[in-house]
């Protein structure tokens, strides 16, 4: 589309002067545009994602078990496990409530056992009459130790770090 528009320069004389505009509308510099829209939502929602991967670079350079091995947690007294008797506990690890079993192995000293099959994560029972953890979900079955006797699970049962201090039990974190 061409527009002609009268100039005069500062003589007074007439310039002739053709202005090309194109057919696009008029927009005002302080909207924003469909593009420029998109492009800030994929720019945002790109810069969530790469943060998200820094927290996990963190906990791969720096694992719990690194940086918590001095958090240990008082579970009771030495007196309150019995011998040969898997006693479940309230363990506060990574922020949630979680159940361990402490074993008092007597002359072998402790154990520490989290409750969670190592097939599908369901929770172990110990079942006295037959001294051995349970799984209800699938069948499986662990020796006082947390060894695999049968069933699904592919691994023994997770331990914890278990010290002693005077007539404490300590428990920490997850041992790998």
């Amino acid at each position: 589309m061409e527009v002609r528009r009268r100039t005069f320069d500062s003589a007074g004389n007439e310039k002739k002067s053709i202005d090309k505009t194109s057919s696009q509308p008029v927009t005002d510099s302080t909207t924003l545009g469909r593009r420029k829209f998109l492009s800030m939502g994929i720019g945002t929602i790109g810069a969530i994602i790469g943060l998200s991967y820094v927290g996990l670079f963190g906990k791969f350079m720096w694992p719990e078990s690194a940086l918590a091995a001095s958090k240990l947690q008082d579970v009771g007294s030495v007196g309150k496990f019995p011998v040969n008797t898997p006693t479940l506990v309230g363990y506060k690890g990574a922020g949630t409530e979680e159940g361990v079993y402490v074993v008092n192995l007597g002359s072998e000293g402790f154990i520490a056992l989290d409750f969670h099959c190592t097939h599908l994560e369901c929770n172990v029972i110990w079942v006295p009459a037959i001294k051995q953890f349970m799984c209800p979900c699938h069948g499986g079955s662990f020796d006082i130790k947390g060894t695999v006797l049968f069933g699904p699970p592919p691994k023994p049962l997770h331990r914890r770090m278990v010290k002693i201090e005077g007539d404490n039990v300590l428990l920490g974190v997850r041992l790998v």
